[in-house]
Order: structure tokens, then C-alpha cells, then sequence
């Protein structure tokens, strides 16, 4: 990572939020940010010129001063206030620019890293939850730049300083008058938006929470409305919701005192510097332009600090998505390569599985004590009862978790020394449970492959006896088959999946009851075209149906996490489990 994006520790707290936002920012577009910072002094140079000139134009006209001494005044005047303008608009835009730059640049680093990080990870965490993370996470890296580099504050602040210094030089008792309201404003601002931080922090929480309810329900409509549940998710609902607006009510009621103490020290200080003023230029201390500029400073002064009111709290709760955000970002990945892992070639003489135990999250032991053999080329078929361990053998197969104990080897290389996208490469797993994405079927089917062509697709779809029924779509292959692939059949979905495993071609097919919703007569005609990938492919298939793995060169019986035994179908007869399904599934009796 490149070290401009690095997060410590610290990160997460407020303070250390905005140093490494603002540190990648500066380090990603170091001459823009120094381009910025000239606009943005330059700016507020002319800016503090500008009520200056004024003072001069207000006191000739005093003094009756020649009207032709006034043009260059005007002049100066509007040209002040103009490139000010301009180099105004110039610095919000720069940051404009920088920061969606580094908001992507956050977002597509959480992305990457989230899609990297271990199987365990993301067992534990909902998805719908951490991509709604990152994606305010990155919004928020925007706001906390922009608010600060943009939006014309920075711009401001830099005048507040040479307004202050400058009224300091040219009349130093006034300029007490400019500072007085800093201190408190601040204080202000600051105590009261912690509390503001604190409650929007719930807010956050109430506001997920209800999200959660929300996405929950609609995710799963057809339940719903089976149970006839509309209305009780309806209410559930709006309970969730009203009872962020309740809590909602009572943060809005620090702004309104946020604001009504800040209004209450801007009216009182500019009402006292006023009725100062007036008094100081009946004296003759000062003339009636040094009032007007005076006035004109002490507003220029209040802008900025009036903008604190909101600032504080907005960025303390963006600061608080991105922490979010780099929380995602900190999480280790625990089977991340070694710098020395390896690239491998297609499977050439076996898999290799010695002594392994595997334990899930929660002291769930899954499989114990594995050993067994898989030839290259050779078909191995997994059965047993559902929760036997076939399909966490399957996933320690692919390297989504990493076994407790004891090694798998692929052609003697250990799975923890291959590069991931490697070992990925070579193997191809379809699970039970299809996963589509919300894109045309060409997409879906080809998405192992990187510019597949149309005949290639066709192809892989025809194994998969996809084919006649993709045409019958609207689009044909072009088709959008929704989220999940919720427009498809069951049946449809897996042979898609199927179809995307074959395109691919791999040294190792993993298929895990990827035939479950197929009728028999499509069943069979699949089987008989994995059947013909025999010797050209290495097939691990689970299935609970024995007819489409009789053929099968070994059948490894599992039972509670354990192989009781390995053999061929004939062989295994002699197996009491083994023959015990057997005779389930043909209705033979003993």
C-alpha cells in the first residue's frame, strides 16, 4: 500500500481521520495542493485590500477629495474584489478536483480490500452492511476534504489572519475587538458539537438499523407475502424509523443552541465594536472609512466562524464513516500470499489431503482427521448426510479457509504457498447455492473468462443444455437476468452456473449439488457431458443423488466430519451408510 494511504492505530479517532485523509491528498497531488494554497492566500490577500481601498474611497468623498483621484481608486476596488473572486473560484475548484480524486482512490482501495480479505471474514459480516460502508466512507473522505481544502473556508480563514494582522499594524487597540469572539466561538462550537457527534453517532446506528429492517423485508418478498406478513413488516418497519425521528428531535435541539449562542455572541460583539467605533471617530482617533472598515473586517471575520457551527459536526460524523472505512481497510487478511508464494499449472498428478482438521468460528468442529488421495484427470464424488463436511472439504479445496491441522498439496505444493489467484485459476467450484449478478447472461456465463468470444459462450452454454432456453429470452444472451438472477428458474440458474464453470475449462472442477434443481432428464444430459471431460479434467462432485455419480473412479463416504470409508460404488456396498443411502434412493429393501 502505498504509503500516503497507510492507517495506524490512530487512525479511527477524529484527529487521526483528517491527518490521513489530508496526508493523502497532499502526497497524492503534492503541486496541485501547492497551486491550491497559492489561490487560496492570494485570494484572501485581495480580499483583505479590498475594504481597505473602500476606507480610502469613503474618506475622500469625507474630505471632498477631487473626483478624478477617485478612478484609480475604482479601479483598484473592482479589480481587488474580481481576481479575488477569481482565485476563489480557482482554489474551490482544485479541491473540488483533488478531493474526488482521493474519495475514489479510498473507495476503490476498501473495495480491493474487501473482496481480498479470508472467507471467515465475511461470514461474519453482513455484505449489504460493509458495502454501504464504503460507499459513505468514501463520500465522507470527500465532505472532510472539501469542507476543509474547498468550500471557500480555507479561503476564509487565511483572511481572517491577514485582516487580524493587518488591523493589528495599522490600529492596534481595534484589533481586540476581532480576536474577543474566536476563543468563545470556538469553545462553543466545540463542546457543544461533541455532544452533536455523540448523537448523530446514533443516529447513524438507528438509521442502519432501520435499513437493515427495511432491506431485510424487501430482500425477501416472497416469504413475506406467503406468510401473508405485509403488514407486520410494514409496522416493523416504522418502528425502527420512528424511532430514529424521536432521537432524530433531540440533535436537532443542540443546533438550535448551537446557533442561538453563536447569533447571540456575533449580534452582541458587532453591537460593541459599533457603539466603539462611533465613539472613537467623535474623539478623531479614527476617521468614518476606518468605522466601515472596521465593520467590514469584523463581518468578514464572523463568515467563517458562523460556517463553525455546521463544520464541526459534519466533520466529526464523516470522520466517523470514514473511520468505518478504515476499519474495513486494517482488517488483516489472514491468508494473504507470502512474498514468496508460488504460481502453479494445471494439475498434473494429485491433490493431496494429510491429517487435516478444520474448526469454523465457535469451536464448530467441521471435518477431523481427513486423509485421502486425488489422482489428476480421475472423478471423486463426495457423499453423506447434509452436514457431513462435504462442502467444507470442498471449501478448503478452493483455499477459502485454511485447515487447523495437517496440509493439502496440489501436485506436492502446499495450498498456503500457491498465489490465491493462481490456485483460483486452476480450480473452478459451483456452489449449491448459485450466485448470479445482475448483468446479461453473455456476462454471467463468461465471467471467468476476459473477452470470451459469442461461439465460445454459445458453446459452454450447450454443455450445460443452456442454450434453447436463453434464446426463448427477450434479449437472448443479452438478456439482464436481475439480482441474483431472480428473472431465472432455479433450474436455469444452475445451468448457467454450470455453463460459466465449463467456459473456463479448468485443471480442477469442484461441482457442490450444482444439479439439485434440474429435472432428471436435464440432470442426465449434463452428467453425460461432464462425463465426457473425464481424464481431460479433475471433477470432485457432491451429490446426494448416487445415480449421477456411480461412475465415479472413487465415491469417499463422509459421516460427522469424518471419511468412513473410499472405494467404488460396488465396493462401498459393503458399507453400511454407504449402502444404507444406496437403498434409500432406489427403494430397495434388505
Amino acid at each position: 500500500m502505498n504509503d500516503a494511504y497507510s492507517i495506524d492505530k490512530n487512525s479511527s479517532e477524529f484527529l487521526g481521520v483528517i491527518k490521513v485523509v489530508f496526508r493523502s491528498a497532499i502526497k497524492e497531488f503534492p503541486k496541485i495542493s501547492i497551486g491550491f494554497a497559492f489561490l487560496a492566500i492570494i485570494s484572501a490577500l485581495l480580499f483583505t485590500i479590498g475594504p481597505k481601498i473602500l476606507q480610502q474611497i469613503i474618506d475622500a468623498i469625507i474630505a471632498r477629495t477631487d473626483l478624478k483621484e477617485f478612478w484609480s481608486l475604482f479601479i483598484f476596488y473592482g479589480l481587488c474584489l474580481l481576481f479575488g473572486a477569481v482565485c476563489k473560484f480557482g482554489a474551490q475548484k482544485t479541491s473540488f478536483y483533488i478531493a474526488t480524486q482521493i474519495e475514489d482512490n479510498w473507495r476503490y482501495l476498501g473495495l480491493d480490500h474487501y473482496y481480498n480479505l479470508y472467507l471467515a471474514w465475511h461470514d461474519k459480516h453482513d455484505s449489504g452492511e460493509v458495502g454501504s460502508k464504503i460507499d459513505k466512507g468514501g463520500s465522507a473522505v470527500f465532505v472532510v476534504i472539501f469542507e476543509l481544502f474547498g468550500n471557500n473556508l480555507l479561503v476564509s480563514f487565511i483572511t481572517i489572519i491577514f485582516i487580524i494582522a493587518y488591523t493589528f499594524w495599522i490600529l492596534p487597540s481595534f484589533g481586540w475587538w476581532l480576536i474577543a469572539p474566536l476563543p468563545i466561538y470556538v469553545i462553543v462550537t466545540f463542546f457543544i458539537s461533541r455532544k452533536i457527534a455523540k448523537g448523530q453517532a446514533h443516529l447513524n446506528y438507528l438509521a442502519e438499523t432501520s435499513n437493515r429492517a427495511l432491506y431485510d423485508g424487501v430482500g425477501n418478498v416472497r416469504t413475506v407475502k406467503a406468510f401473508g406478513k405485509e403488514g407486520y413488516e410494514k409496522e416493523y418497519y416504522a418502528k425502527k424509523w420512528s424511532g430514529y425521528h424521536t432521537f432524530e428531535y433531540r440533535v436537532e435541539k443542540l443546533f438550535f443552541i448551537q446557533d442561538f449562542i453563536q447569533t447571540t455572541i456575533e449580534i452582541t460583539t458587532r453591537t460593541a465594536l459599533l457603539i466603539y467605533c462611533v465613539f472613537a471617530a467623535f474623539k478623531g482617533y479614527i476617521t468614518v472609512g476606518q468605522v466601515i472598515l472596521l465593520i467590514n473586517y469584523q463581518q468578514m471575520t464572523f463568515s467563517p466562524l458562523a460556517q463553525l457551527n455546521q463544520l464541526f459536526t459534519r466533520l466529526r460524523r464523516n470522520a466517523k464513516k470514514v473511520s468505518r472505512l478504515f476499519n474495513i481497510i486494517s482488517e488483516s487478511d489472514k491468508l494473504k500470499d507470502k512474498p514468496d508464494s508460488v504460481q502453479i499449472a494445471r494439475l498434473n498428478k494429485e491433490i493431496l489431503i494429510k491429517n487435516v482438521n478444520f474448526v469454523y468460528a465457535g469451536n464448530i468442529a467441521a471435518l477431523h482427521n481427513i486423509n485421502l488421495k486425488i489422482p489428476a484427470g480421475t472423478t471423486t464424488a463426495l457423499v453423506g448426510k447434509s452436514g457431513a463436511g462435504k462442502s467444507t472439504f470442498a471449501l478448503l479445496l478452493m483455499r477459502f479457509y485454511d485447515p487447523e491441522q495437517g496440509t493439502i498439496t496440489f501436485d506436492g505444493i502446499n495450498l498456503r504457498d500457491i498465489k490465491r489467484s493462481s490456485l483460483r485459476d486452476q480450480m473452478t467450484w459451483i456452489p449449491q447455492d448459485v450466485s448470479l449478478f445482475n448483468r446479461t447472461i453473455k456476462e454471467n456465463i463468461a465471467y471467468g473468462i476476459k473477452n470470451a468470444s459469442q461461439k465460445v459462450i454459445e458453446d459452454a452454454a450447450k454443455l450445460a443444455h443452456a442454450h434453447e432456453f436463453i434464446l426463448q429470452t427477450p434479449k437472448g444472451y443479452n438478456s439482464i437476468i436481475g439480482e441474483r438472477g431472480v428473472k431465472l428458474s432455479g433450474g436455469q440458474r444452475q445451468r448457467l452456473a454450470i455453463a460459466r464453470a465449463l467456459l473456463k475449462n479448468p485443471g480442477v472442477l469442484i461441482m457442490d449439488e450444482s444439479t439439485s434443481h434440474l429435472d432428471s432428464e436435464t440432470e442426465k444430459a449434463i452428467s453425460e457431458s461432464i462425463q465426457n471431460l473425464r481424464h481431460k479434467t479433475t471433477q470432485i462432485i457432491i451429490a446426494h443423488r448416487l445415480s449421477t455419480i456411480l461412475h465415479a473412479d472413487q465415491i469417499v463416504v463422509f459421516d460427522k466430519g469424518k471419511v468412513l470409508a473410499v472405494g467404488k460404488h460396488k465396493e462401498l456396498l459393503k458399507n453400511k451408510i454407504y449402502k444404507k443411502l444406496y437403498d434409500l434412493q432406489f427403494h430397495r429393501k434388505e
